[in-house]
């Protein structure tokens, strides 16, 4: 999977089909995580400030890896 940068630091943007209820809980449930935004054919996650997108990265990656 790949992760694109936005021109907000704090959202990354997946090209991924999933509907709104797929995975919903999980990346809710990731630390630091604090939204998802879905659109045609991509995921947006939204973190916290203060949190690194290291560790959010690799968890959403976990989750997708279930695919």
């Amino acid at each position: 999977m790949e992760f694109i940068e936005t021109p907000n630091p704090n959202a990354i943007k997946m090209n991924i089909h999933l509907s709104e209820n797929e995975y919903s809980e999980d990346l809710l449930s990731v630390n630091g995580v604090t939204s998802i935004f879905y659109g045609p054919g991509f995921v947006t996650v939204l973190k916290e400030e203060n949190i690194d997108w290291a560790s959010i990265k690799e968890d959403i990656t976990r989750i997708f890896d279930k695919l």
